[in-house]
């Protein structure tokens, strides 16, 4: 039940087209953040207790260091998110998964959080 109130709130953000700004893994993966344009600020998506980061995308993208690019030089804007409840190993978790061409990413986590980036 949980996955379907964060999916909600998440579509109510209007979140299609939003312009990636950063996708960052803190303490070996435990946790993940993303945040991504919004009309009114940024918005940060946090996922916590993270035990599955997938993170897949072309082979020309690494050409070029991507800490080089400007604002308006980053790829990725967000064009679908889907949050599920899963079960692995007798645990409750949360599938995020975040299609942001030429970039995919999938998140397996106990809690994921939304909140205005500061």
């Amino acid at each position: 039940m949980e996955a379907k109130q964060i999916q909600v709130e998440l579509e109510n953000l209007h979140y299609w087209d939003a312009r990636v700004l950063s996708l960052d893994a803190h303490y070996f993966g435990d946790e993940v953040t993303i945040v991504f344009e919004d009309s009114d600020g940024n918005i940060k998506l946090s996922f916590t207790g993270c035990s599955k980061i997938t993170v897949t995308t072309n082979p020309e993208d690494r050409i070029s260091p991507i800490r080089k690019l400007t604002i308006p030089q980053i790829p990725y804007f967000i064009q679908d998110i889907e949050v599920e409840d899963i079960l692995v190993n007798n645990h409750n978790l949360l599938s995020c998964k975040i299609l942001m061409p030429p970039m995919n990413i999938e998140v397996n986590c106990n809690l994921i959080n939304i909140a205005k980036a500061k």
